[in-house]
């Protein structure tokens, strides 16, 4: 049985619950459309997608108590959300121990670079089937956070935030999914293969120079930095390529959106809930 205090800890008034009502119709509202999006773009399953986003509002509805009239809706949703995510593939991928230095090693030249560029139309015309079967091949523990990157624009401290981990580790895991992702495109890579080949070389350093790659497509470091790594690997084609790489990826990434009709629908139920909750009808 919870103690007298903590059952007063968690009560609202008729006025707390107005007030969460106005916030939740201001803040939280706004977010479906884009948490919607970038859900789809993670589990690339709308059924998962709609799951996890009425699971996520519902929850955050439901438990507004704990946070009475201060709360921030933004910051509410987005942990009960990464949670939901984060959950979801806990039982179906094992992935986070995986080493992945196979992919920093993967050397591409800038003509075997445009070859796969032009031969996949990776610049053109790639349909949203061609790409979402190349975003399966790649394990959720990089896909996640690259695809909050691009999809809901979330920077780096945040995504580090909500997953719990390092900014360093935020930022060799995208560097990773966008090579990733590019080197599905080449028929002669096969990531499994790799994988299980790969022996570790001496060095596991290369990843902190490689991921600054990302770090400047991205727009993460100061001029200072910039100017530092662009000074370090003056002359040094194997870093133009890599540039290349992470840039094309983004540019293939950044208007990707999911024109689902349901979300209107979705958006209603949450609304329907909220109503309830807040006695707003």
């Amino acid at each position: 049985m919870q103690s007298h205090s903590k059952l007063e800890r968690f009560k609202v008034s008729k006025e707390e619950l107005t007030k969460l009502g106005e916030k939740f119709n201001s803040e939280a509202l706004s977010l479906v459309k884009n948490l919607y999006n970038t859900s789809y773009w993670i589990l690339l399953n709308k059924k998962s997608t709609k799951k996890i986003i009425k699971q996520t509002f519902f929850e955050a509805i439901e438990n507004c108590n704990v946070t009475k009239a201060s709360a921030n809706w933004q910051s509410w949703i987005f942990r009960i959300w990464m949670r939901e995510i984060l959950d979801f593939y806990s039982k179906k991928e094992d992935d986070t121990q995986t080493i992945f230095d196979f992919i920093d090693y993967a050397e591409l030249d800038s003509k075997d670079i445009i070859s796969i560029i032009n031969s996949s139309k990776i610049e053109s015309s790639i349909s949203e089937d061609e790409l979402i079967k190349s975003l399966e091949k790649l394990p959720s523990v990089l896909r996640i956070p690259m695809i909050m990157k691009e999809i809901n624009s979330f920077n780096y401290e945040k995504i580090a935030e909500l997953i719990d981990v390092p900014v360093g580790v935020i930022a060799t895991r995208i560097y990773r999914a966008r090579k990733l992702l590019f080197l599905s495109f080449n028929m002669s890579f096969f990531y499994e293969d790799e994988k299980r080949k790969w022996k570790q070389r001496e060095s596991t350093k290369l990843i902190f120079a490689l991921r600054k790659c990302t770090l400047i497509v991205d727009d993460e470091l100061t001029q200072e930095q910039k100017l530092a790594f662009f000074e370090s690997t003056k002359n040094n084609s194997r870093y133009e390529n890599e540039l290349l790489i992470q840039e094309t990826m983004k540019k293939l990434l950044k208007n990707c959106s999911s024109n689902d009709s349901s979300i209107a629908r979705l958006k209603s139920k949450i609304e329907r809930k909220a109503g309830k909750k807040f006695n707003q009808h």
